[in-house]
C-alpha cells in the first residue's frame, strides 16, 4: 500500500457540507483529507458588491439558527456575516386558491431572526478560507475517477492516477453522488414532474426582511429576501416550482412577460417586479439513500438525501448530518474506536435517517395538500391555516422546529 496516500478520514466533496465536516474533524485531531473538483482559487474569490440582479448568485440557502450555531462553532459564521446576507424576521405563507394565511414572527419566539438567506458560494468561501489555515490536506481541481477496496483498506482514485485511502471515507459529493453509486448504496427516488425556476429579482417595494411563500395547484413560489452591502432591501431570490410543462412555458417567456407572470403569482405583494436576472431551471426529484453507511463509508448531505426546495431546508438537513457525524466521531476519538467502526457509523445512521425521513415526509405532505384543488380540501386547507395562525404556541413550536431549535 506504499503507493496510497492514507488518512484517518477522507471527505469527498468540498461544498457547504463536506468543507464543514472536514474542518470540524480536523479540530478533533483526526488526520483529514478533503478532495474537491473545483479550483480553490476560483472558490475563494470574493464577489463584487451587488448593484443589480445579476450580481447575486442564484443558489441561496435559508440557514437555520441551528446551522448558524454549527458554523459559528467552526469559526466561520462571522466571516459569512461580514459578506452579503439577509436575516429575515418574518415569514408569510398563504394559499393562492383561498384565504388561508400563516404569519411567523421572530419576535414571538424571542429570536433575532427566523433564519438567514445566504448565497451558497459565501459559505463555501468562508469554509475554504478556514481550511487554508487548518491541518486538512486539501486536494482541489482534480476529478475522482474510481473507488477501490482491498481487504480492510478502501479509498478513491483520482484522474491523475493517484490513490487516496482512509479508515473512513465520507461522500459529500452531491445529489448525483458517484461514490454512492460505486459503493453500491441504492436510493429510493421519484420524480415530482416539476422544475424549479431560480433567479434574482428587484421589486418596487422593499421585502421588509420577510420571506414570502405562496402555494398554488401547479406548485409553490418563494420570494427569499436579499440585501446589498448598502442595505438595499428591494432584491429577492425566487424559487418557483412548477409542473414541468408550465415551467417550460415560463422559461420560454421574455423577461417582460415573465415578470408580469411573476407579479400575478405573488399577488403583487411587493409591487412591480422591476428587473429579473438570468433564469435557471432544474428538474425536481426526491431521493433518499436506503442506507447512509457501508463498511468504512458514509454519506452526508445531498449524497444521502435531496428534498423539494419548498422550505429551503436542504442545507440545514445536511448540517444536521455534519453535527451528528462530528459528535459520533468525537465519541470514537475519546473511546479509541476507529472512525470507520461499524458501531460509530450505525449510531450516525440511526440519528439521522429518521429525522431526515420525517422532514421529507412533511415536505411531501405539504406539496400533495396544496397540489389538490377539490373544494373540501381547499376549505380544509384554508380553515386549517387560519386556525393555526391563531394558535400562537403551536405555530411557534413549528417555527422553532424549522429553525432547528426544537431539541
Amino acid at each position: 500500500m506504499n503507493d496510497v496516500r492514507m488518512y484517518d478520514i477522507l471527505v469527498v466533496g468540498g461544498g457547504m457540507i463536506g468543507s464543514a465536516l472536514a474542518l470540524g474533524l480536523s479540530r478533533q485531531g483526526w488526520q483529514v483529507g478533503l478532495v474537491e473538483g473545483g479550483e480553490r482559487a476560483t472558490l475563494l474569490q470574493t464577489p463584487d458588491p451587488a448593484k443589480g440582479v445579476e450580481d447575486f448568485e442564484p443558489r441561496v440557502s435559508a440557514i437555520s439558527v441551528a446551522s448558524q450555531q454549527l458554523l459559528a462553532s467552526l469559526g466561520v459564521w462571522q466571516d459569512v456575516m461580514d459578506g452579503r446576507h439577509c436575516a429575515y424576521q418574518k415569514m408569510t405563507v398563504w394559499d393562492g386558491e383561498g384565504t388561508g394565511r400563516i404569519h411567523f414572527d421572530a419576535a414571538e419566539l424571542r429570536a433575532r431572526a427566523l433564519g438567514t438567506i445566504v448565497e451558497n458560494r459565501s459559505i463555501v468561501r468562508a469554509l475554504l478560507a478556514a481550511l487554508e489555515v487548518s491541518d486538512v490536506d486539501l486536494t482541489d481541481g482534480v476529478k475522482v475517477t474510481g473507488w477501490w477496496q482491498e481487504g480492510e483498506q478502501r479509498g478513491i482514485e483520482l484522474a491523475d492516477g493517484e490513490r487516496l485511502g482512509a479508515e473512513l471515507v465520507v461522500a459529500a459529493d452531491g445529489a448525483h453522488s458517484r461514490l454512492r453509486q460505486w459503493v453500491g448504496l441504492p436510493t429510493r427516488e421519484w420524480d415530482y414532474d416539476q422544475q424549479a425556476i431560480v433567479c434574482t429579482v428587484r421589486t418596487a417595494q422593499g421585502h421588509g426582511f420577510t420571506a414570502w411563500q405562496r402555494f398554488s395547484p401547479t406548485g409553490p413560489l418563494a420570494f427569499l429576501p436579499l440585501l446589498t452591502e448598502q442595505g438595499d432591501d428591494h432584491f429577492c431570490s425566487i424559487v418557483w416550482s412548477q409542473d414541468t410543462d408550465e415551467a417550460r412555458r415560463l422559461m420560454a417567456l421574455d423577461d417582460r412577460a415573465f415578470t408580469a407572470e411573476l407579479e400575478t403569482a405573488i399577488e403583487r405583494e411587493l409591487g412591480a417586479v422591476e428587473a429579473v436576472s438570468r433564469r435557471f431551471a432544474f428538474p425536481l426529484r426526491q431521493r433518499h439513500a436506503k442506507d447512509y453507511i457501508a463498511s468504512g463509508f458514509a454519506l452526508a448531505g445531498d449524497a444521502a438525501h435531496t428534498i423539494h426546495p419548498l422550505a429551503g431546508q436542504g442545507a440545514n438537513l445536511g448540517y444536521g448530518d455534519v453535527r451528528a457525524l462530528l459528535e459520533e466521531l468525537s465519541r470514537a476519538k475519546r473511546t479509541g474506536l476507529s472512525p470507520g467502526h461499524d458501531l460509530v457509523l450505525a449510531r450516525y445512521q440511526r440519528r439521522r435517517k429518521g429525522e431526515n425521513l420525517a422532514m421529507m415526509a412533511a415536505m411531501e405532505g405539504f406539496k400533495q395538500l396544496f397540489a389538490r384543488d377539490e373544494l373540501p380540501l381547499r376549505w380544509l386547507r384554508n380553515t386549517g391555516m387560519r386556525w393555526l395562525d391563531g394558535l400562537g404556541p403551536v405555530k411557534n413550536r413549528i417555527a422553532a422546529e424549522a429553525m432547528g431549535l426544537g431539541h
